[in-house]
């Protein structure tokens, strides 16, 4: 039996002057040669935690800088097994977490290689789900944008709560 690769990513989102997410994902030629919308991912070294892999690899193909990353919470752990693939055999297990970006979206560049061409970093959670290739994937970031609504909704409660207080 081959080893199943651990992988690491995130589904990375800021918020829009609108206060809406959007979200980062990289446009990339994929092994069965379509190009593809992911989210940043990669294998976990012997050495890491899931988190720091998929900070590491956030960090290497997006050059978003660690300062500018707040891992808001574990979303799930996806698997690709080879039954799935059209080339060569692949079985894959990826955790994801949501990362939110606190920086300037405009100064996110691509860093190049790995297949990597593009990134397209305003998309909307619709975008998203209209991108992206993998069910399972889709549903990630459906179940991020859910998260990122409700701490929105629970922010507003406190600030009137101690709005109240005073």
């Amino acid at each position: 039996m081959l080893d199943i690769v651990q992988s690491a990513g995130g589904i990375i989102y800021y918020l829009d002057t609108d206060g809406e997410p959007r979200y980062l994902l990289i446009k990339r030629h994929a092994l069965s040669g379509r190009i593809e919308r992911v989210a940043p991912k990669g294998k976990i070294q012997i050495w890491e935690t899931e988190k720091d892999a998929a900070i590491r690899e956030m960090r290497e193909e997006t050059g978003i800088k660690k300062q500018d990353i707040i891992v808001k919470q574990l979303l799930w752990t996806t698997s690709l097994r080879s039954s799935e693939t059209q080339k060569g055999h692949l079985d894959k297990d990826v955790t994801y977490f949501l990362m939110k970006y606190t920086g300037n979206p405009d100064h996110i560049h691509l860093v190049e290689g790995e297949w990597y061409i593009w990134i397209h970093k305003r998309a909307t959670i619709q975008e998203v789900i209209n991108l992206m290739y993998y069910e399972d994937i889709r549903e990630l970031v459906r179940k991020s944008y859910f998260f990122i609504k409700e701490e929105q909704k629970n922010q507003h409660i406190k600030k009137d709560f101690l709005e109240k207080l005073k």
